[in-house]
């Protein structure tokens, strides 16, 4: 009878680098920090289905990533356009709502637009406003399907008219 020696494979590096992590506590940041270290080599598969197995314990295959909500914030006291976010490289954002506050005793003006590599698509129409208060939400309407933002898509804004100051708030979730 001949015994056949196999080599034990060297520990994993995804999970060295989480030791002590419960699954329940890994956080998008911890995974994202992984996957970029990680290299698409034929030399890599084990700990690309590592990382695989990683983040199943703890995001679904289609998203939202779980624990990634977040709030951009932005204040402005003049008019004119501006690069209100833009994703950065690797990410998928899904854009939930937007809500924006005037002080103004006058009329003023909101404009928003995707610029996808060079592209402009209104999403927001150039309106006149007297209301102080706006939310744009899909549970009152808009909007009517999913926006979701990558490194290739920057969310601009355009104001115009008569305010003291405007703030935007923007509620976004990762999808990947």
């Amino acid at each position: 009878m001949t015994k056949s020696w196999r080599r034990q494979p060297g520990r994993s590096r995804a999970f060295q680098d989480l030791k002590g992590t419960v699954a329940r506590n890994l956080s998008a940041d911890q995974y994202d920090q992984i996957v970029e270290a990680a290299y698409l080599e034929e030399t890599n598969r084990e700990l690309l289905k590592d990382i695989s197995l990683i983040g199943g314990s703890k995001q679904s295959p289609g998203g939202p990533r779980a624990g990634t909500s977040k709030v951009e914030v932005a204040g402005k006291t003049d008019t004119g356009g501006f690069a209100f976010y833009q994703p950065s490289q690797g990410e998928v954002w899904l854009l939930e709502e937007i809500t924006v506050e005037a002080v103004t005793s006058g009329t003023w003006t909101i404009a928003v637009e995707l610029d996808v590599d060079g592209v402009s698509m209104t999403i927001i129409p150039t309106s006149s406003k007297t209301d102080t208060f706006l939310l744009f939400s899909q549970a009152y309407g808009w909007p009517t399907a999913n926006f979701y933002l990558d490194e290739n898509t920057k969310m601009n804004i355009t104001l115009g008219g008569s305010f003291s100051s405007v703030s935007i708030k923007a509620l976004l979730t990762r999808y990947r």
